[in-house]
């Protein structure tokens, strides 16, 4: 019997455009047919703006580039749905735990709207402002349309990220009957990877990572890049605030144990499971930790993520500053001049809870240990603790795990060179001048960002990204050799909570 798949298009970017042909070739054999999910659901989100739908509309990416690689149907026009939705829940715990017909309509909502808003920890639902009534309607007709194309049998469903409003519910409504393919970008704009889970899931993230042809070189290239702080890598936008060699004042070289927190609201939603084990928050497993730490003689240094100073000022109400530094702790802002790497080669050992310095630890040889199921630990490249216990046992007797430091450097080949190549797309030196097959995927986008080249001037890196669009879905992917500084821009600095279109730090680029 023939294999029937439909492939899902829920984002116009030209990367996304260009997976679903590639699939659409490679699944030659079977019947594949197309579902313009972007004009049936994915348009209701807060990702796209008024300006952005309208020109979507005008460049037809679907018609234009997909319907012609599948040899199946487009079935959109068979697609009704309702369209009222239910009332929002009234707190975030309710909203976080609401789920309907098997679908986490609740958490595909706070993917979306913590993304945009970078608030985990709002005072009430009312904190994320016009981007929820959206997000919530637009995660309700996911659900019908994942009902509707349940009804039609597919052996296999195709879809991009599968964690937004637009794609959660739809993923979660199919899952049962057929196998749902989740896509990603992968080490570069013209490659990508795909799962039959959640490609933002650890343990499916990990078997992802382990299929990777190793490349020693390029694994090594990853961290010598990141060490120097490149702009090639979000280091050197992340760290431009600390000085090379810096120590926190009073640090007790070899007898201090460095907690390097991760950026949480870009977390919280993308993992149905705990984050941080048996710890409910960053703050308890710090308050642990100082208690191990003073038991021990050691002294506690807790970094703060440095992509912080770009977030909404919610993320504050996960700590107890005043208790924490009462048991001991030394606390670094998100903007202090401290050197982290430094703060790495000096430690006793290392605690994160998902950051990536946990893997650079492992290559650099010290000690170091994630706090949940995050990839580092799937990886055995660094050690792993759950609860106060097993967190108490490895720092009286830090240990990285056999093979750490060739563990890290699987996970560096990967992130410089992993993803299947995607050889008829040309990223161009913008996403706006993207090309595919030789064709310009976004002739409007495309002629007005010439324009700005010729009369406004290159920007300082040519590759440096329009922040400003909503196709990436709340998170950026920049080239090898982007100036983070200018694809963060003025967005990517203000506060508030009116709906951001800046970079997001890669979730999957995290452990």
């Amino acid at each position: 019997m023939t294999q029937r798949v439909l492939i899902a298009s829920g984002n116009p970017w030209s990367f996304c455009v260009a997976v679903e042909r590639d699939i659409a070739r490679a699944l030659a054999g079977a019947r594949v047919d197309a579902l313009d999910l972007f004009t049936l659901c994915s348009r209701a989100s807060p990702h796209w703006r008024t300006r952005d739908k309208i020109i979507e509309t005008l460049n037809r990416k679907y018609g234009r580039l997909v319907l012609p690689v599948i040899n199946g149907h487009d079935i959109t026009g068979g697609v009704r749905i309702d369209a009222a939705v239910p009332a929002l829940p009234r707190s975030y715990e309710e909203l976080r735990a609401y789920e309907l017909d098997g679908a986490k309509i609740g958490l595909a909502v706070l993917s979306t709207v913590s993304s945009l808003t970078t608030i985990q920890f709002p005072e009430g639902l009312h904190e994320y402002g016009s981007v929820l009534q959206p997000a919530w309607r637009s995660a309700h007709q996911s659900l019908r349309i994942g009902k509707a194309v349940r009804a039609l049998g597919y052996d296999k469903v195709v879809i991009f990220n599968g964690r937004h409003c637009y794609s959660r519910p739809f993923c979660d409504v199919l899952a049962d009957d057929a196998e749902v393919i989740r896509y990603e970008q992968g080490s570069a704009g013209n490659r990508y990877i795909a799962a039959a889970t959640s490609v933002h899931e650890p343990e499916s993230l990990a078997r992802i990572i382990e299929a990777h042809p190793f490349e020693l070189s390029a694994g090594e290239a990853f961290f010598r890049s990141r060490l120097k702080r490149e702009d090639t890598n979000e280091v050197g936008f992340f760290t431009a605030a600390q000085q090379d060699g810096a120590l926190p004042r009073g640090m007790m070289k070899g007898r201090t144990v460095a907690f390097f927190t991760s950026s949480s609201d870009e977390m919280h939603a993308v993992t149905d499971h705990a984050l941080y084990g048996s710890f409910a928050t960053q703050n308890d497993v710090a308050l642990a930790l100082a208690d191990i730490c003073r038991a021990a003689g050691l002294q506690l240094v807790i970094r703060l993520h440095p992509h912080l100073r770009f977030k909404h000022l919610s993320w504050k109400r996960e700590w107890n500053f005043p208790e924490l530094e009462r048991r001991g702790a030394i606390i670094l802002a998100p903007d202090d001049p401290s050197d982290s790497y430094a703060i790495v080669r000096a430690a006793h050992s290392v605690v994160t809870t998902g950051s990536t310095i946990g893997l650079e630890a492992a290559y650099l040889g010290t000690p170091s240990v994630v706090i949940g199921s995050w990839v580092g630990g799937q990886l055995g490249a660094t050690a792993v603790a759950n609860g106060p216990e097993e967190l108490a046992h490895f720092i009286a007797d830090p240990q990285l795990p056999a093979n750490a430091q060739e563990r890290a450097l699987l996970f560096g080949s990967f992130y410089r060179t992993g993803g299947k190549l995607l050889p008829e797309l040309d990223v161009g030196s913008h996403p706006n001048l993207a090309r595919i097959d030789g064709r310009i995927v976004d002739p409007i986008r495309y002629a007005a960002q010439k324009m700005r080249f010729r009369f406004g001037g290159q920007p300082d890196d040519p590759r440096a990204l329009d922040v400003k669009s909503g196709l990436q879905a709340g998170r950026v992917v920049l080239a090898p050799g982007t100036n983070y500084s200018a694809a963060y821009g003025k967005a990517a600095r203000s506060g508030g909570t009116k709906p951001r279109r800046a970079a997001t730090e890669n979730n999957r680029s995290r452990e």
